[in-house]
């Protein structure tokens, strides 16, 4: 039986907390007033990663319980640089030695990656052994700081003027698949957000759900306002504006039961105060993909055609010559059938 403190136990709420203030409070005296929310979807992420690489490590990890991680992910986050971070790791554990399975710095890189990892909601380094490819993307963070790795995985784009361009009210997650027929999947993996992928020939659009991670951010691992511009994105995509309640149904309906780790927060994300594409610096380009495919998109099913009015006036037309094709159409079946049943039943016999 694994002890509570187990890296794959489930985590108790006073070490989720110390966990919380280590990762992403400010190393200020503003610490002491940390106070985290909404912290179950995250640690079932935590618990999730930990399992992955401890399962794939075995007993060659070098620490079984949080304080290992919390104490990595410190000086991570403290700003040393990578061999650094190694170097300490090594002297920390020195029983950590090569076997016949594991070389001991593909041990000890292991453990570094899945700090790292745990910090950011970014896969870092390549996926662990025998894992099943998913599609996910991820970076190797091979020198320097923790924030210089985030600074070249997150780069500000130089936004060109989209004056074509525009994110109107109708643009979102809901839309992307009621409309513009694309599969949407939630990921708990920061580079896939925004990234259109094909899934088994389906084009699926991905983004990242961890309303509350992105909240409870107050220490700058990420570029300056790469948070509050990701939060955007999700304000943007679930938005509490004339199409929250049909956001939130068909979130609940059909992205909440595929989760385990669902972030009902991706709902609550405030109102939407970038709606210039060329405002975003960082999820710049991938909003311009995005916005052109949904723009280009043609309906191709009923319900499609009947959630598409972005052409109000063309969608009126559409479904008044509906109406009446189904109208005559069954005006003439009317007729048809009186002729048949005079036919069988002619006046007088």
């Amino acid at each position: 039986m694994q002890h509570l403190d187990h890296i794959c136990s489930p985590v108790p709420i006073a070490t989720q907390l110390r966990i919380a203030n280590a990762f992403w409070a400010a190393t200020t005296p503003r610490t002491q007033n940390y106070t985290p929310t909404a912290l179950e979807p995250y640690f079932k992420y935590y618990t999730e990663q930990c399992k992955t690489v401890y399962h794939s490590l075995g007993t060659n990890l070098p620490f079984s319980k949080h304080d290992g991680i919390i104490q990595l992910a410190q000086e991570i986050k403290q700003g040393l640089m990578r061999q650094q971070v190694i170097q300490g790791v090594e002297d920390r554990y020195p029983a950590v030695v090569s076997n016949t399975q594991f070389d001991k710095a593909e041990i000890i890189t292991g453990a570094v990656n899945l700090a790292a990892r745990l910090l950011l909601m970014v896969d870092v380094g390549v996926p662990a052994t025998n894992r099943m490819w998913t599609g996910r993307a991820f970076r190797s963070w091979d020198e320097g700081s923790i924030r210089d790795f985030t600074a070249s995985i997150f780069p500000m784009q130089r936004p060109n003027r989209h004056s074509g361009i525009e994110l109107d009210i109708d643009f979102n997650a809901r839309n992307l698949d009621a409309i513009g027929g694309f599969k949407v999947e939630l990921t708990n993996n920061l580079l896939d957000h925004l990234e259109m992928v094909d899934i088994e020939g389906e084009t699926t659009i991905m983004i990242f759900h961890h309303a509350s991670f992105l909240l409870n951010q107050e220490h700058r691992l990420f570029p300056p306002g790469f948070i509050q511009e990701t939060i955007q994105t999700l304000a943007l995509l679930f938005p509490q504006n004339k199409w929250y309640k049909d956001s939130k149904s068909w979130y609940y309906r059909r992205l909440k039961p595929t989760l385990i780790d669902d972030d009902d927060g991706i709902l609550a994300c405030g109102p939407l105060t970038m709606a210039n594409i060329d405002a975003y610096q960082f999820w710049h380009d991938r909003l311009v993909r995005l916005k052109m495919v949904y723009d280009q998109a043609k309906p191709r099913t009923l319900r499609q055609w009947w959630n598409d009015r972005r052409e109000g006036t063309q969608w009126y037309a559409l479904w008044v010559v509906v109406g009446f094709t189904i109208f005559f159409g069954l005006i003439q079946s009317i007729e048809g059938a009186l002729q048949v049943y005079k036919a069988y039943h002619p006046a007088g016999s």
